[in-house]
């Protein structure tokens, strides 16, 4: 006589391979899901997916410009502004001073950004993670 269902120790063997990846995901989602991303972070992080999405489609670099001592930034033909009214004070991108009006960070098709850490009018940092294009607010 052939049974339909699955026994105890099948049903165990699953939970324990659920639990095991939970217990190895849970570190990397738990801090986005229980601390709010900030505005800024959210605002200038969509822009550098939007960039590394038009630079894997085109299969070329394509640049965000941030203009010094103004809160806006462009990603080709598109402006952004900083929220809350914040400005740019000083750049380094890819370790380098910016000595000019403009900061340029590239996102290349490959999936990765320029370094860059910008300070801003708050005297808060925007430090981006190049090899998994993102960034965060330091200060």
């Amino acid at each position: 006589m052939r049974r339909q269902g699955f026994t105890f120790i099948e049903i165990l063997v699953v939970m324990v391979i659920l639990s095991v990846g939970l217990f190895v995901l849970m570190p990397r989602l738990a801090p986005r899901i229980l601390e709010p991303v900030p505005p800024l972070e959210k605002e200038v992080g969509s822009v550098i997916a939007k960039a590394l999405e038009q630079a894997g489609k085109s299969g070329r670099a394509v640049e965000i410009t941030f203009i010094m001592g103004s809160g806006s930034f462009r990603l080709e033909d598109e402006e952004f502004r900083f929220p809350d009214g914040l400005t740019l004070m000083d750049a380094l991108v890819n370790d380098e001073r910016a000595d000019d009006l403009t900061v340029t960070v590239k996102a290349y098709p490959a999936g990765i950004i320029d370094y860059f850490e910008l300070t801003l009018s708050d005297e808060s940092k925007l430090v981006s993670r190049p090899l998994i294009a993102e960034v965060e607010v330091r200060g």
